[in-house]
C-alpha cells in the first residue's frame, strides 16, 4: 500500500499543466493583455472527441471587430485529476480569450 501511494505521489509530481497561446494579429509575448471572455471545453477520450457539436469561432467571444487578441487554453491540475478519474473518459479544458490593454 505504501509503495502505491508513493507511486501515485510520484506520478502526480511530474504532471504539468497543458497549456496553449496563440497570438493572432500585432501581439507579442510581452504585451501586456486583458482578459474579455473564457468558456469550458468538454471533451472525450483525452480530447479526441468534443462533446459540443458547434465549432465556435474567436470573434463570437470577443470584441466586435478585434483583430489582435490572444487564446489560451489550458487544463489545470483539477480537470487533470478529473481525466485521470474518468481514465481518460471525460476531459476538461478552458479557453480564455484575451485582448492587448488600451
Amino acid at each position: 500500500m505504501k509503495k502505491l501511494i508513493i507511486s501515485l505521489l510520484v506520478l502526480f509530481s511530474l504532471s504539468s499543466c497543458y497549456n496553449t497561446r496563440l497570438l493572432v494579429g500585432n501581439v507579442e509575448k510581452t504585451t501586456p493583455l486583458e482578459e474579455v471572455n473564457k468558456s469550458w471545453n468538454h471533451n472525450l477520450i483525452l480530447g479526441l472527441v468534443p462533446l459540443d457539436n458547434t465549432y465556435q469561432k474567436p470573434q463570437d467571444f470577443l470584441p466586435e471587430g478585434q483583430k489582435d487578441y490572444v487564446v489560451k487554453t489550458n487544463q489545470s491540475f483539477l480537470n487533470q485529476l478529473v481525466t485521470g478519474l474518468t481514465l481518460g473518459i471525460y476531459s476538461p479544458t478552458q479557453t480564455k480569450y484575451y485582448v492587448p490593454k488600451k
